[in-house]
């Protein structure tokens, strides 16, 4: 046998390295690149400077299954050689297998410290040539049709369309012949989704709705993805708006379902803009514009609907004539319908008081949000009519709950300006008490702060006189129109409705939480209840309950809905359940946050029999809505964390929970940046990666002491 090599110099160890016609990389522990040989540079089309300090997943395309990475991390920490097959994407977006061969390296102690990767075979440009091109015009996450299929495809759509319409008869011009449709679909709030449920999960909820799609659509329909929550349709088959608004109905509903996850259940909405050719546009590049034109104006009104291109001016006049003429004598044609949202009681659970919503179902148009009809009846003068039909209707109808024997609640109804200053409101709402025999404190009526404050003097006499009648006042949207503590102080109102902008984002930003904090402790003093609106989390609605504030209203106890289906509530005691982890407070509980599973998991492993309850969590906006629902004494965070670094996390983590101990577990060392947390109090230790066992079981039974 022949004697090892000894003398050879670490330069020409280098040199094979630098000259090898294989990709190779070395990674820290933690996953973090310290070298890139040419050859990988060159395959990958990054620059040394790109890759160095990054994660490998910079490498990634996407779409190799979970579990090849799970079984790659699993092996390699357990000090074994991985060799498996990875697709991977060029700096420039092109697609390429890889055979990857993956293997620890141990310091002088036996201690893992880093990874070598050697990519055996580099397929850059054969993946696309075996599949004909396929992938140029391949989504790669859900296998539908990308963007430059689309364009393709909406040009031969406008070239038959040309031809077809060349051999037609000039009375053949008003056929569907050569018509088509693009639709543009946008899923609403997306990014806040994604924080709550995972990248993972989010990409699966993706895949599943690419799939509904298709199922929903006609045959002659072409679904396509062409961006991270943007989905696009080529509408080939009858597009007349008829048509194309039934269709864009049924994909609604279909985005809308909630989706079955691992471990958990997600849902999302979406918004829809439609363009027709010829009429909106001759070319993709204009109806893709304009379609997106009409999807923008579906967000402007709050999401979770549809709308067919029109002209901006033209489209506004038009839909102002058109819902000004159809509010004269909407009434008197019973198109009004009521539904409503419960409030419910952030001790008890129980509904405390409702809040009556009105919609108008319109013969042609559908039901129409109260948003596109309500600004044409102020304008018009035509909102008081609209808004006695609102108290009669409500009190109608608590009369018909009255006399069915189910619990009464306050019902609270909405007033415009215009309504509030006239002089007959208090006269009106008296007669429509006595005449429908229900008590007067179970009607609620709800004034915006802003229209207060357009002339203080007189709403204090119209508050009075509406109160003198014994129905409950609450004074809506508080905190976004600038009312002065000496003006509420005299104003008689019963509850203070905090507006949605604060409670949106009560879980991860502290000066929301603090004003919110504020305005009920202010309420309190007051002798006022508070009720949170557009509660849409569990986390959100524990965070209101420790700052103490009395009701919530929102999608995560109830959406609004009809009166039949309120009944059931009403009648059964449906009541808020909370999880608030209480019955945990005497097991020590620990978080863990990192992007990083394999990470996770040792960390898992590792403590799992030191008596702690562990949770843990992907990031920092997922970490704050896990402190927000449980009881925590000390968080473990890594620093370098897409969106949201560890520092900034656990800062704001400073804020909203100051007793907790945080600490930093990073391979990251940037040591000025640690410093200053350190010194303002966001990080209590910093321990750096790889960690000794011992010694942070040690630190972490330190931790504990000092905040139980």
């Amino acid at each position: 046998m022949s004697e090892p090599l000894t003398d050879i110099p670490d330069s020409l160890f280098r040199i094979m390295i630098e000259q090898n016609t294989v990709g190779i990389v070395l990674t820290d522990r933690e996953g973090l690149i310290r070298y890139v040989n040419p050859r990988q540079l060159e395959a990958s089309g990054y620059t040394l400077e790109e890759a160095l300090g990054q994660n490998p997943r910079i490498f990634a395309a996407g779409n190799t299954p979970h579990e090849t990475y799970e079984a790659m991390w699993t092996t390699i920490l357990a000090g074994r050689t991985w060799h498996g097959e990875l697709t991977n994407r060029r700096k420039n977006g092109e697609l390429c297998r890889e055979m990857v061969r993956i293997s620890p390296i141990r310091d002088a102690a036996g201690e893992i410290t880093h990874f070598f990767a050697i990519k055996e075979e580099n397929l850059y440009g054969n993946l696309a040539s075996l599949l004909g091109g396929r992938l140029a015009t391949v989504d790669p996450l859900t296998g539908l049709p990308n963007r430059a299929m689309l364009i393709d495809q909406i040009g031969h759509a406008v070239r038959d369309a040309a031809a077809r319409r060349t051999g037609q008869a000039e009375d053949e011009d008003d056929s569907d012949e050569g018509r088509f449709a693009v639709a543009a679909i946008d899923l609403d709030r997306f990014r806040l989704l994604n924080d709550s449920i995972g990248h993972l999960a989010a990409d699966d909820l993706l895949q599943r709705i690419g799939a509904r799609l298709k199922e929903v659509l006609r045959t002659t329909d072409l679904v396509t993805r062409t961006g991270g929550n943007e989905f696009c349709i080529l509408l080939r088959g009858k597009a007349d708006d008829a048509t194309l608004e039934d269709l864009g109905r049924r994909l609604l509903l279909a985005i809308s379902t909630p989706v079955s996850l691992p471990g958990r259940t997600a849902s999302a909405t979406a918004s829809i803009g439609i363009a027709r050719f010829p009429l909106d546009g001759g070319d993709a590049e204009e109806l893709l514009q304009h379609a997106f034109a009409a999807l923008s104006a579906v967000k402007t009104t709050g999401g979770d609907g549809l709308r067919l291109y029109e002209p901006p001016a033209e489209a506004e006049a038009t839909e102002f004539r058109d819902l000004s003429a159809g509010l004269r004598d909407v009434v008197d044609r019973d198109e009004l319908r009521l539904h409503y949202q419960p409030k419910a009681d952030l001790k008890s659970g129980r509904i405390v008081g409702l809040e009556a919503l009105v919609r108008w179902q319109h013969p042609e148009h559908g039901l129409i949000a109260p948003g596109r009809f309500i600004p044409v009846a102020e304008e018009t003068g035509l909102i008081v009519n609209l808004s006695q039909w609102v108290i009669r209707a409500a009190l109608l109808q608590q009369a018909a709950w009255q006399a069915a024997g189910l619990p009464m609640v306050p019902v609270g109804i909405n007033l415009a300006l215009r309504h509030f200053r006239s002089g007959d409101l208090p006269t009106f709402i008296a007669r429509a008490i006595e005449e429908f025999g229900v008590p007067p404190g179970c009607l609620e009526l709800e004034i915006s702060e802003s229209t207060m404050m357009r002339d203080p003097t007189q709403a204090f006499v119209m508050v009075d006189r509406i109160r003198s009648l014994g129905v409950r006042l609450a004074l809506d949207d508080f905190g976004t129109g600038l009312s002065s503590l000496s003006y509420l102080s005299r104003l008689a109102v019963d509850t203070l409705k905090i507006d949605q902008t604060f409670v949106r984002d009560i879980t991860t930003n502290p000066v929301n939480a603090s004003i919110v904090s504020a305005i009920v402790a202010m309420a309190h003093k007051l002798g006022r209840r508070t009720v949170a609106v557009g509660v849409e989390t569990e986390g959100q609605a524990l965070q209101l309950r420790r700052h103490e504030c009395d009701e919530i209203q929102g999608y995560y106890f109830s959406r609004p809905a009809t009166a039949e289906e309120i009944a059931p509530l009403l009648g059964g005691g449906s009541r808020l359940a909370l999880d608030t982890g209480e019955g945990n407070t005497e097991q020590p509980t620990l978080l863990l946050v990192d992007d990083e599973p394999n990470i996770l998991n040792a960390l898992k492993r590792l403590l799992r029999r030191e008596g702690y309850r562990i949770l843990s969590a992907a990031g920092g906006a997922e970490a704050l809505e896990v402190l927000a629902a449980n009881p925590v004494q000390v968080i473990v965070s890594d620093h370098r964390m897409p969106g949201m670094s560890g520092v900034e996390f656990l800062s704001r983590a400073r804020d909203l929970y100051p007793h907790t101990r945080r600490i930093i577990l990073s391979g990251y060392s940037d040591i000025g940046t640690l410093t200053d947390a350190i010194n303002r109090g966001a990080v209590w230790k910093f321990i750096s990666k790889p960690w000794d066992d011992e010694q942070l079981k040690a630190d972490l039974h330190r931790a504990f002491e000092i905040s139980l």
